[in-house]
């Protein structure tokens, strides 16, 4: 149930004092429940569920804590907005007409009161819940109309450009009409986009005090390492869709991968970094083991320094396989190497590296053709002896993504990854 005075957008922020171990734990139980959420598994969080009631002190010192530290890093703010996003449209799911009503008013009352400046979604978001409170438009909007267009509302494009993007809205002389039937989408957006432009607006000084303030601090690197960097999935490859997911791969793992699809064989350490990437960016154990047995089940038609086959050293294979998941040997966390050290190993019989680093002209283009057009490569190439590595893989990524991504350097495979499935 919803309380009686209703903030599902976080327009205030809460007052007062609480303990350092409870905020933390607001935040960890926060993303413990967003992450279930997102994979359609809610039913099963055995948390806190008091640090997650809506409108509670608790609940708003969760999402606005995570707002904070998102402002000093683009890959939480990715990840975390795509997955509170998911949850205002679950409680706008389950909100009873009564609670709407009331969801309506606040957000019109305290975007009034509250914000001296107000931003041009603060202006429609106050406009458009005058709109939906209406008597006629409100009994409508409750009596769960669908595909329906007997209610109509204009906004411009930028404000819900998430839609347009997606071709929920007709994009028409730089405006787009919503229609009562799709008023959950349209605040869903609303939503995403207020949290963006109130993250933008307080990022310098949220960067000055997460970096000087140790508490937020150390909270920061907590929640960086629980999300970035434990091997939590942030994509969900199988031995089905591989080959299409690949596309999204950082170049050195789409190299290694076209290579071992061709060749069925890698040398130890290019098979070795490629399967860490794979584990880390949502591949089973199970289907990791199908697909290198696929593989190494095939006659190899290379060079390369591994001569092994799967019906000779089968239980090498999943014992090593196993082995890098945690569950043989040390039981270590194996991660994906980051960028410094991909770039750094050589020799002779080592098919991978980084591309903008190890690859000569012809091998980056051919490589390039994969995502990129005759014409953005020759654009792309006339940069790229000035540059170093990281640079010209993050400048490649926004070539690929059509977006102009602020404040990113791409210093691994899986952050690279995470940007183009977030």
């Amino acid at each position: 149930m919803i309380d009686v005075d209703i903030d599902m957008f976080y327009i205030v922020p809460p007052n007062g004092e609480i303990p350092f171990y409870i905020l933390e734990e607001c935040i960890l139980t926060r993303l413990d429940y967003l992450r279930l959420l997102n994979e359609g598994s809610a039913n099963e969080f055995d948390g806190k569920f008091e640090y997650l009631l809506e409108n509670s002190t608790y609940d708003k010192i969760g999402h606005f804590v995570l707002r904070l530290l998102s402002c000093t890093s683009s890959d939480l703010c990715a990840y975390w907005i795509a997955k509170e996003s998911l949850l205002f449209k679950h409680r706008l799911d389950h909100i009873l007409p009564r609670q709407l009503h009331k969801l309506l008013k606040q957000i019109t009352w305290k975007l009034q009161i509250f914000k001296n400046e107000k931003s041009a979604i603060d202006l429609t978001l106050i406009e458009l819940c005058k709109f939906y409170l209406q008597p006629l438009v409100f009994k409508h909007l409750v009596s769960n109309c669908h595909d329906c267009n007997d209610f109509q509302y204009e906004v411009r494009f930028e404000i819900v450009s998430d839609l347009v993007k997606e071709r929920e809205l007709v994009l028409n002389n730089g405006n787009v009409i919503t229609y009562c039937s799709s008023w959950k989408k349209v605040l869903q957006s609303l939503f995403s986009n207020y949290v963006i432009t109130e993250i933008n607006i307080m990022k310098r000084q949220a960067q000055h005090t997460v970096k000087h303030d140790l508490r937020f601090y150390i909270l920061n690197e907590k929640v960086q390492t629980y999300l970035f960097e434990e091997g939590i999935p942030h994509g969900e490859i199988t031995i089905d869709n591989i080959d299409t997911e690949a596309k999204k791969f950082p170049l050195c793992m789409q190299h290694l991968h076209f290579l071992l699809r061709s060749r069925h064989r890698l040398s130890h350490y290019a098979r070795l970094y490629y399967s860490l990437f794979l584990k880390e960016i949502g591949m089973t154990l199970e289907d990791s083991i199908v697909f290198w047995r696929q593989e190494y089940s095939k006659p190899h038609t290379c060079t390369s320094g591994c001569s092994h086959n799967w019906q000779s050293n089968e239980k090498k294979f999943i014992y090593s396989i196993r082995h890098m998941y945690g569950l043989e040997g040390s039981r270590r966390n194996y991660r994906t190497p980051d960028c410094n050290r991909i770039c750094a190993i050589s020799g002779a019989t080592y098919e991978g590296g980084c591309p903008f680093k190890d690859f000569d002209t012809s091998a980056l283009k051919n490589l390039l053709h994969v995502s990129l057009t005759q014409d953005e490569i020759e654009k792309f190439m006339k940069n790229i002896s000035i540059k170093d590595p990281e640079v010209l893989c993050t400048a490649f990524l926004k070539l690929v993504c059509k977006n102009d991504i602020n404040n990113v350097i791409i210093k691994s495979p899986v952050q690279y990854y995470q940007r183009m499935v977030n």
